[in-house]
């Protein structure tokens, strides 16, 4: 393989991974968009997706860019803990509801 196909495929990755985001975003926002609360509140949930959303594919996109591979392997590792955890907090909530 040479180094240009390396980057198409690389850059074609990231392309799904950021549209795989868009839609979880699109998602949630349409929830918001249905719930019978103020416009104050559905418009900070939303700003509050949004900027989560952005941040993620952020953090994404440096640790993919770190110039070492195996530290990107433990950052994406450690990234993916903290998500874990994170579905964890909400499940918890879940079950409160």
């Amino acid at each position: 393989m040479n180094l240009k196909s390396d980057i198409v495929k690389r850059d074609k990755k990231e392309y799904e991974v950021s549209i795989r985001l868009i839609e979880a975003t699109d998602s949630i926002r349409s929830i918001i968009h249905t719930l019978s609360t103020t416009l104050e509140e559905k418009i900070a949930m939303e700003d509050q997706i949004n900027m989560l959303s952005h941040e993620s594919n952020c953090l994404l996109d440096i640790i993919g860019n770190t110039s070492k591979k195996d530290y990107r392997k433990k950052l994406f590792l450690a990234y993916k803990e903290f998500l874990k955890r994170n579905i964890d907090a909400v499940d918890q909530r879940i079950d409160e509801v």
